[in-house]
Parts: C-alpha cells; sequence; structure tokens
C-alpha cells in the first residue's frame, strides 16, 4: 500500500498548476468519482491510502499467533506414556 499526506497531495496539484488540495476536496472527489474509488484503499483526515496491488482487495484473516505458538509448544512438549 502506497501512503501519503493532503499535505503532500496538496504540493503535487499545485506543481501541476491545480487549486488547492485538501481532505474536503478529495473527499467530494472520492464520493463522485469511482475511478478514484477504485485505486483508493482508505483515507482520513491525515492520509490516502493507495492500492500498489490487486492484493491489497483481498480481505485477510490474521490468525492469533500466540495461540498457535501455544499449540505448537503444547505438542512438543507433550510426553507419551512411557512403560
Amino acid at each position: 500500500m502506497v501512503e501519503f499526506s493532503f499535505e503532500q497531495l496538496d504540493q503535487w496539484m499545485s506543481n501541476m498548476g491545480e487549486k488547492v488540495f485538501s481532505y474536503e476536496t478529495f473527499k467530494a472527489a472520492y464520493d463522485t468519482d469511482p475511478r478514484i474509488q477504485e485505486i483508493v484503499t482508505d483515507f482520513n483526515q491525515d492520509a490516502i491510502s493507495l492500492k500498489d496491488s490487486e492484493m491489497d482487495d483481498i480481505k485477510r484473516k490474521r490468525k492469533k499467533a500466540d495461540n498457535d505458538v501455544e499449540k505448537m509448544a503444547k505438542r512438543a512438549t507433550k510426553v507419551g506414556d512411557i512403560d
């Protein structure tokens, strides 16, 4: 994912001769333009996150690593009946 601030976006737009770009102007563009919605993964008052791969569309479930490690440790230390 690529992330940048609204200050950076405003500077880039200014360098191209465009008007001031802020959170409000970006939100208005995002709400009305499906092309922008397609490439933006998230945005808030501070920053915009863009997709840099089609994999960004896939929601991943994260396993609880602590639980997995705990299970492995129990298996590793389990001692069977020794006769």
